[in-house]
């Protein structure tokens, strides 16, 4: 397949094209061209520069999340987007906005822990005082997040 030309490129435009490129080149385009995005959904392709971009979309919906027990900011935030797909992002890519107490014990199995954490569609906060606490309080973050009304903005 040859590559797209498009005589004077728009920013989304370029992104468009180097994204389908390094896609089909299995590279991460942060890192392979330096070029600062927050997310490209794989089936749409629709770009998302960065974070608020991506939270602000109201096409976009937080859906679950998957602990890592062994490093939490590894833990993936899962999100559908209107075209059907669903995106993960890990949880590293949201602590800046949790400013809360953070825990250092894990109370996963215990008397005091609901198990939520286990269970990838549960999505209510977490009322032990674990060290996975934080990942759920994001997640409220997250669901509460106020979204653009795009058909004011065009």
């Amino acid at each position: 397949m040859s590559p797209r030309f498009i005589k004077n490129p728009t920013f989304d435009e370029l992104t468009a094209v180097q994204a389908e490129y390094m896609s089909r080149k299995g590279l991460r385009m942060n890192e392979e061209i330096g070029i600062k995005l927050f997310k490209t959904c794989p089936v749409c392709k629709k770009v998302w520069k960065a974070r608020n971009d991506f939270m602000d979309d109201p096409d976009v919906v937080i859906i679950g999340y998957q602990v890592h027990f062994k490093e939490l900011t590894e833990g993936l935030f899962l999100f559908n987007h209107s075209c059907n797909a669903t995106l993960t992002v890990r949880a590293g890519a949201f602590s800046d906005l949790y400013a809360g107490p953070m825990f250092t014990t894990r109370l996963t199995g215990t008397d005091e822990c609901p198990g939520y954490c286990l269970v990838e569609h549960e999505l209510r906060p977490c009322p032990a005082k674990c060290d996975c606490a934080y990942a759920r309080e994001i997640v409220q973050l997250i669901k509460t997040w106020p979204k653009l009304d795009w058909h004011e903005n065009r």
